[in-house]
């Protein structure tokens, strides 16, 4: 992929008397992008999990080896991750494997904001410190007692006990990674913003997004099995054996509502499954 955009840019010379070389050079892109072969770079990725997933166990550490499969596109990183200043829709991208990704922290922060607000309805301040001490706390905790309402709540910044790698595709959907995507910049015309929207004359922005159907492979390790066991009983009252169980609960959750960008819109959608529990 790296490589095709390389050769995208190559060619603006060949373009360079055009009114729209962007256009040009993002059409070359996107076509590259659906054509190119990522079966190689895919099976290395799986490869590189099988590795994780070793070393995690020989660390001792409980955990989880999820595949998520993504039941509508998916997007991720589009405010400033790779491709943005192309198709104006970034997306995370690892220069090694050459793959886009979802990043772990992104993963753990939704499992985190999830749990939180299953506390918050339940109304309970042990569970709110429960999810803390788990999945780490930071300064936007520093006024915990008005975002959760209990009266002299305090917390210290510390990183959690749960650790989350990066999500990468391990498995095509029909041979193919991408799907084209649209976007549309409806209330701007001739690069100004208009004050009436009846003037409003949409022109499509092509883009890409991850295909339906691809397969996403990542780890989760979870330090601690007694703090896991109480916020278990305390979110969904289940006394489990082993702290990953905690974690697949949550994430079941979490990924039915959706991850990245346009989750409102029915992007981002994924149905767990569990290949491996430790």
């Amino acid at each position: 992929m790296l490589a095709s955009i390389k050769k995208a840019k190559d060619s603006y010379k060949a373009h360079s008397k055009k009114e729209d070389v962007r256009k040009v050079i993002r059409d070359e892109v996107i076509e590259m992008a659906l054509k190119e072969n990522f079966s190689d770079r895919v099976r290395l990725a799986n490869a590189y999990m099988d590795e994780v997933v070793t070393a995690v166990k020989r660390l001792n550490i409980h955990g989880v080896d999820v595949r998520a499969v993504v039941s509508t596109k998916l997007l991720v990183g589009t405010a400033s991750g790779f491709l943005k200043v192309i198709t104006e829709v970034g997306m995370h991208w690892d220069p090694v494997l050459d793959l886009p990704y979802v990043p772990g922290s992104s993963i753990k922060g939704i499992l985190r904001s999830n749990a939180l607000e299953l506390c918050k309805e339940k109304k309970s301040e042990e569970c709110v410190k429960y999810v803390l001490k788990l999945f780490g706390s930071g300064e936007i905790f520093a006024e915990a007692e008005e975002v959760f309402g209990f009266k002299g709540f305090t917390t210290e910044a510390h990183v959690g006990k749960v650790v989350v790698t990066n999500a990468y595709p391990t498995e095509l959907s029909e041979g193919k990674l991408f799907a084209g995507d649209i976007v549309n910049p409806h209330y701007y015309k001739e690069n100004k913003v208009v004050e009436n929207e009846y003037e409003v004359e949409p022109v499509p922005v092509k883009s890409l997004a991850i295909r339906k159907g691809v397969k996403f492979r990542f780890v989760i390790g979870v330090k601690e099995l007694e703090d896991a066991k109480k916020l278990s009983k305390l979110l969904f009252n289940y006394d489990l054996k082993k702290p990953s169980e905690l974690v697949f609960l949550l994430l079941t959750y979490s990924f039915s509502k959706g991850i990245g960008a346009k989750s409102s819109r029915g992007y981002g959608y994924m149905d767990v499954e569990v290949v491996n529990l430790w």
